[in-house]
């Protein structure tokens, strides 16, 4: 239907410039004439001179009424040309809430009809142990074990997907986020861990005021410096840098770098997508939908994220995001034109 619309528009456009067309030479020539009758010095007799005026006025009547007849034409046109766009359009916004339905339908058959039976099979697997006591012998007792590692390896898989459904569904206010106030509360919610990996992170002072959700913003750094902890390997000497680079007046980037295992180039645009994991030694477990929820989030908010990393040398995750309040167009036109590297 679109293009023999926009065929239909064509073809009225190049109507409608004929019409002007023939209205200014009409009335170019009956001015002419007007002007050759009144004076008496030019090559031909009055007499002449006022038949083809009454020729020039009468194509000059009808090429006026064409004009005419060509704006209700087109005013038409674009009359219907509304109604139809209109019309799509709702009926695209049914289409998207429908399929906004059916999302949430799908969410509250994970939160509630998966997780249910998985609690269960923690529950019942704890039963079994207690109740059994020392009489479990070690291959039995093996068994349960990973039940219950894979039943909460199960849960915590669901609960990523319940945040990576939620993550631009769910609108979170914005405001300026101070980014060395939320990194020190990063830092010391995972003290415990890097004290286990022997792990220490060096920020500057000076980290820009990023404009954002205080909690996604949190989501993304936290998830860059796990990650960072978890792919650090052995290390005697193991640290992870914060640093920024400011782009301008709007926007701002930052990077995660660690001194850890790094990644293959073949991986480095797969890790970003849901489910995708980089093969190595460590046998590091996640679900593989840290990395996508990091990309979801930076994207919505009109940023980029990137990765710069060779394997054995460690990783750089780079992070572009806006310092200030911006629109949707400038978003598009950021993401658009932004250069990465």
């Amino acid at each position: 239907m679109e293009p023999n619309s926009s065929g239909s528009f064509k073809k009225h456009r190049r109507l409608f410039r004929f019409h002007i067309f023939i209205f200014l030479v009409g009335l170019l020539f009956t001015i002419s004439l007007w002007d050759a009758y009144y004076n008496g010095s030019r090559p031909f007799d009055k007499e002449i001179a006022s038949n083809l005026i009454l020729i020039m006025g009468s194509l000059f009547s009808v090429a006026a009424g064409l004009f005419t007849w060509s704006l209700e034409t087109r005013r038409a046109f674009l009359e219907k040309e509304i109604d139809w766009r209109t019309k799509d359009l709702h009926e695209k916004n049914r289409e998207l809430i429908h399929k906004n339905e059916e999302v949430e339908n799908f969410i509250h058959i994970i939160s509630h009809d998966l997780k249910a039976p998985i609690v269960s099979i923690q529950g019942f697997t704890s039963i079994l142990k207690n109740e059994l006591g020392s009489t479990i012998g070690s291959a039995q007792l093996d068994y349960l074990n990973r039940i219950q590692i894979n039943a909460q390896q199960m849960n915590v898989l669901i609960l990523d997907l319940l945040e990576f459904s939620r993550v631009g569904r769910i609108e979170d206010e914005k405001q300026s986020v101070n980014m060395n106030e939320l990194l020190g509360e990063i830092v010391a919610e995972l003290k415990p861990e890097m004290d286990r990996c022997h792990v220490s992170v060096q920020a500057p002072q000076d980290l820009p005021v990023l404009w954002g959700s205080r909690k996604r913003l949190a989501q993304v750094f936290t998830n860059l410096i796990t990650n960072a902890i978890k792919y650090m390997g052995p290390n005697p000497k193991a640290q992870i840098n914060v640093g920024y680079s400011q782009n301008g007046s709007v926007m701002s980037t930052l990077w995660v770098k660690d001194n850890g295992i790094g990644i293959k180039k073949e991986y480095q645009e797969k890790i970003f997508q849901i489910f995708q994991r980089v093969p190595n030694q460590l046998k590091v477990e996640g679900t593989g939908i840290g990395l996508s929820i990091v990309k979801k989030i930076v994207e919505l908010n009109g940023g980029q994220v990137w990765v710069d990393s060779e394997e054995g040398r460690g990783s750089q995750f780079f992070v572009r995001w806006p310092m200030t309040e911006i629109s949707p167009d400038l978003i598009k036109q950021v993401q658009t034109t932004g250069i990465k590297k």
